[in-house]
């Protein structure tokens, strides 16, 4: 199954991608395809995190709210990611993978264009545990 996903980098660039591969906690590196059709290998010490999105478009007007509602995940803990850059999500996440490259946040609002995130452990991202 093809999976839509945007990468940003440390850097503050982002790419459009998509993957067909399932993707884990334990890699290195992923195989992604370009919106020109290349295939590549990016390395996840490169990257800031992977959002895993529904439409690449998204709504750039629409502003995700950090607030649980109904619709919103209920398993896992809930936390909140601070990004060297400035940039907070709050979600839920059901392992922090301790030892691995990274682990998955689902976000809190269930209106928010991401389906998933997965955060890349980088000594400038901080990760509050709430509750």
């Amino acid at each position: 199954m093809q999976e839509k996903i945007v990468l940003r980098m440390k850097d503050g660039s982002m790419r459009k991608c998509s993957t067909y591969s399932h993707f884990s906690a334990a890699f290195t590196k992923m195989k992604v395809v370009t919106t020109e059709g290349k295939v590549e290998s990016v390395d996840l010490s490169d990257l800031k995190a992977i959002f895993f999105v529904y439409e690449f478009e998204g709504n750039p007007g629409y502003k995700a709210g950090g607030d649980f509602e109904e619709a919103s995940p209920k398993a896992g803990r809930i936390v909140r990611v601070c990004f060297q850059d400035g940039e907070v999500i709050r979600g839920r996440v059901l392992n922090l993978a301790e030892g691995r490259s990274g682990f998955f946040l689902y976000p809190a609002d269930p209106l928010d264009n991401n389906r998933k995130v997965f955060v890349v452990r980088s000594p400038g991202t901080r990760v509050e545990v709430e509750g």
